[in-house]
This record gives structure tokens, C-alpha cells and sequence, in this order.
């Protein structure tokens, strides 16, 4: 189904279940700056695995809850740079073949919250689009990039404590190794989806 007001892919899942919606969120939350790291080969398996016109698609649930943290962001001075939503699961399967190590890459078999449109990785930027100091760069598997880290510089620590704020504030869950990656609780029930980056035809 495609509206005016924004994009949103329609899948049926398995026949009869309940239809799954993806709305792309740079349509809903218009400041949101893409970063998408998989559509690049600056990211960790050193490959782009989504095409060019990849988007920030997530379920509803989650770009109104993104929507809620970026307008207490908004009134902080900041914006939500977006690194990963959701990822289809045949990417998942690719970058499974690339690196079949979980903690890094979770098993397609089982799939990843990013395969069901209800996890987002992502970091503040000013609202000229400035970075802002964080812990680590996105996608440190080291001790550093978790939430209870109590190195770094106390810029890094604070930026980290605002962008936890506002994302539990609205809603949504951290994981505590990854500073940059917020999860819609209940989402490991939600169903994996293949829906396609980019429209067909």
C-alpha cells in the first residue's frame, strides 16, 4: 500500500496471518539523517550487502515510538542519525555466509529484530548534523561500547546517557553491549520478515 503521507509495504505473511507493515521512518520523523552503514562498505564486514535505495523501514510501532524520541531529542539540540533498521532476511543470510559468528551476526534460522522491523541502531548528531562524541564508533564489539562503560571521555558518557533517555522514554529497550542499538520490547515474538528494500517494478 503506498500513501501520500509516506511509504509503507504491505507483506502477507504465510496465507492467512496478519499482514505486516513497514513504514519507511524518514517519512514520519523529516530531520532524521541516514547513515545506513550496510549500504556502504564502512561497516564491519568490510561490504555493502543493501542495495542503494535501502531506506529506514521499521514497523509503525517503532517509528511512533522513534517519532516520540526525536521530538525530546528536538528540544535538546540534537537529532537521530540512524545507522540500521530493518534488514531483510535474505541480507541476513548474506551476512551470515560472511561471518558466521553470533554476537556479531545473528543466525538467520532464528533471526535478528532487525528481520522483524523492530530494532534500530542509531546515535545523535547536532541539528546542523554534527557527530557528537560517543563511546566508540558504531558496530565496536569491544567492552567499551556497552551501557555500563565508565571510560571514556564524560562527553561520550553524557551523549550516551541522552540518547538512553530519550529512547527508553519513549519506549524502547537497550541492549547493554551495543550503546547504539534500541529494540521494541516483545519484538523476538514478531514474525521475520523478506520484504525488499525498494518497490517492485
Amino acid at each position: 500500500m503506498l500513501s501520500a503521507t509516506g511509504l509503507t509495504l504491505t507483506l502477507a505473511l504465510l496465507g492467512s496471518a496478519p499482514k505486516a507493515e513497514l513504514v519507511d521512518a524518514a517519512t514520519v520523523i523529516p530531520d532524521l539523517v541516514l547513515d545506513l552503514r550496510y549500504a556502504t562498505k564502512d561497516n564491519f564486514l568490510k561490504r555493502q550487502v543493501y542495495p542503494d535505495g535501502a531506506r529506514c523501514l521499521l514497523l509503525p510501532d517503532s517509528v511512533k515510538r522513534l517519532s516520540k524520541a526525536a521530538e525530546v531529542l528536538r528540544a535538546q539540540g540534537y537529532r537521530l542519525k540512524v545507522y540500521d533498521c530493518y534488514r531483510p532476511r535474505a541480507v541476513q543470510y548474506e551476512m551470515w555466509k560472511i561471518l558466521p559468528k553470533p554476537g556479531y551476526v545473528a543466525n538467520p534460522r532464528k533471526g535478528s529484530n532487525h528481520n522483524r522491523g523492530g530494532a534500530v541502531d542509531l546515535t545523535l548528531v547536532t541539528k546542523d548534523g554534527a557527530e557528537v562524541e560517543m563511546p566508540t564508533p558504531f558496530d565496536d564489539f569491544t567492552p567499551a561500547a556497552h551501557h555500563g562503560y565508565t571510560g571514556g571521555t564524560p562527553a561520550s558518557r553524557e551523549h550516551r546517557e541522552v540518547l538512553r533517555k530519550a529512547m527508553e522514554g519513549a519506549g524502547f529497550q537497550r541492549n547493554r553491549m551495543e550503546w547504539w542499538h534500541y529494540d521494541l520490547p516483545g519484538a523476538t515474538k514478531l514474525p521475520v520478515l523478506d520484504v525488499p528494500f525498494t518497490p517492485a517494478g
